[in-house]
C-alpha cells in the first residue's frame, strides 16, 4: 500500500455492503484505504461486474460484483484491470504498482555484465509466495550489444526466448507476458521477424493452488523450469540454449481465513452478525 501511496495513487474499495458495516471492518482490521458502499449496487451494475453466476433469489448474496481491481489515470479513464475466474485470488502489489506506473512490463536497457554473454536471471517478484495473491516470476535477459535473440513466434528452425515451468500442481499459471519484438530484415533473404535486444522482461504470473493448506510458520516451494533462447546477430546464430532453473521460494497462508478463524472475532466485530442478518432481510421479498 506505500507503495501506491507514493506513485500518487489512491485506493478505493467497492462492496455492497452498508456503511456502517464497512466502517466496522474497517476499524476492526485497520484499514487505510476508503471503502465505498454500494447496497442497491448500482455502481456494480454500470461497471457491468454484477455477479450474475448468483440468482436473485440466493440471499444474501445476490448483488456482489465479480471479484477483481481497476486502475484508472488521472482523467478516470480504466488503463488496466485485473479480474481472476477465482474468487479467492487477487492481483499482486507490485502487479497493481507497475500498473499505475505505466511499466506493465519492464524493458529499459541495461548494461550487460561483460559484454559479451547472454546474462539470464529468473526470479519472483516480491518476497513469497502467499496463497489467494498472484505474483510473477519474472525471467530477465539481457543481450550483448550487436547481438539479438528471436522473440515469439520465431523463424521456422529457431528458437524464441520462452519461460517454461515444470508441472507443478501447487502453482496455477497464466499466459506469459511478452514484451513487443523488433522487426529485424534479414539482408540475404529479405525476411522480416520480431527479435529482442539489450534487456528483455518474460512475466509468468503464477498463484498457489487454493487447494494447497499452509498453515503455521512460512514453509517452502520448489518452482523449476527452463529458460530457452537463441542469440544472432546479422549474419550468425549462435546454437539454442536451454538454462534450467530451480527456485525455492517461501510460502506464507492466505491473509483471510487467518482473520475469520481468530478467536478474538466477537470482539474485534461485534456487529457482524447483526450486518450479516441485514444483508439476508434486505435481500428478502
Amino acid at each position: 500500500m506505500r507503495g501506491l501511496t507514493e506513485a500518487g495513487a489512491r485506493v478505493y474499495a467497492l462492496s455492497y455492503d452498508e456503511p456502517d458495516a464497512l466502517k466496522d471492518f474497517r476499524d476492526a482490521h485497520g484499514l487505510t484505504f476508503t471503502l465505498l458502499s454500494d447496497p442497491d449496487s448500482n455502481t456494480i451494475r454500470q461497471f457491468e461486474i454484477l455477479n450474475t453466476l448468483i440468482a436473485e433469489d440466493d440471499h444474501p448474496w445476490f448483488g456482489i460484483p465479480y471479484p477483481g481491481t481497476y486502475v484508472l489515470g488521472a482523467d478516470g479513464v480504466i488503463t488496466h484491470k485485473f479480474f481472476e475466474n477465482n474468487l479467492a485470488v487477487r492481483a499482486g502489489p507490485e502487479q497493481l504498482l507497475r500498473a499505475v506506473l505505466g511499466e506493465t512490463i519492464d524493458t529499459r536497457p541495461r548494461m550487460p555484465g561483460n559484454g559479451c554473454d547472454v546474462i539470464a536471471q529468473v526470479f519472483l517478484e516480491g518476497d513469497v509466495l502467499a496463497v489467494s495473491v498472484q505474483r510473477d516470476l519474472v525471467a530477465r535477459v539481457t543481450v550483448p550489444a550487436g547481438r539479438h535473440i528471436y522473440a515469439s513466434p520465431a523463424p521456422h528452425g529457431a528458437v524464441a526466448l520462452n519461460l517454461e515451468l515444470d508441472p507443478n500442481p501447487k502453482l496455477v499459471l497464466r499466459d506469459v507476458v511478452r514484451p513487443t519484438g523488433t522487426p529485424h530484415t534479414l539482408g540475404s533473404t529479405g525476411e522480416t521477424f520480431k527479435v529482442h535486444h539489450n534487456a528483455i522482461e518474460l512475466r509468468l504470473p503464477i498463484t498457489i493452488n487454493g487447494a494447497l493448506t499452509v498453515e503455521g510458520a512460512a514453509r517452502e516451494l520448489t518452482v523449476s523450469g527452463t529458460l530457452r533462447w537463441q542469440t544472432c546477430d546479422d549474419e550468425v546464430c549462435d546454437i539454442p540454449v536451454s538454462q534450467r532453473f530451480e527456485l525455492r521460494l517461501p510460502v506464507i497462508g492466505p491473509v483471510l481465513p487467518e482473520i475469520r478463524n481468530r478467536s478474538d472475532d466477537a470482539t474485534r466485530e461485534p456487529n457482524a452478525a447483526q450486518h450479516f442478518q441485514r444483508m439476508i432481510d434486505r435481500r428478502t421479498p
